[in-house]
């Protein structure tokens, strides 16, 4: 048993290199890339995690107390990796959420002092945006509350401002 978990350490490693390599010479695009990149990486540190605990484990209850804490070490260095990627993939999905929700932000406001009707707005959020009829009500309620919209208004501007002085200091 305690061989197969090192093989499955090996394993990882072998599959980190040989795929690592694999994706870098395949003609993909960069997004495509960094997918297949993230898969890699999460699938290596999974299989790390799980291998060397086990490893550990069975170390520790073979009176191999040196090597059961590294590999109980080597463990819980790959849980922690893991975790630090998850966490970073959650902040990068709340980000591009949240820069969605100001851009349709500038859109439904541009609308708004355009004239446009709360029917064609709806429209343009459901066909367009491909949001749900629900989502759209929701939104439009939240951003034509006067209260709600000064404040994304105030938050917009200073979005655009921080724009336009990274823009002028390139």
């Amino acid at each position: 048993m305690l061989q197969l978990s090192y093989l499955g350490i090996a394993f990882a490693a072998v599959f980190y290199l040989v795929f690592g390599i694999t994706v870098r010479l395949m003609a993909l695009s960069d997004s495509t890339r960094n997918k297949a990149r993230l898969g890699i990486l999460i699938t290596s540190f999974s299989l790390v995690f799980v291998f060397s605990l086990f490893a550990g484990l069975l170390n520790l209850n073979s009176s191999r107390l040196f090597w059961g804490v590294f590999f109980l070490l080597l463990s819980f260095t790959a849980l922690f990796i893991l975790v630090g990627i998850f966490i970073e993939l959650h902040h990068i999905r709340t980000k591009v959420k949240m820069r969605r929700f100001m851009v349709l932000f500038d859109i439904v406001d541009r609308f708004i002092t355009e004239g446009k009707t709360q029917d064609e707005i709806l429209k343009y959020l459901v066909e367009i945006q491909k949001l749900t009829l629900k989502e759209a009500r929701d939104f439009l309620d939240f951003i034509t509350d006067p209260q709600n919209h000064q404040f994304l208004a105030d938050v917009n501007e200073k979005i655009h401002e921080a724009q336009l002085l990274k823009r002028v200091t390139k």
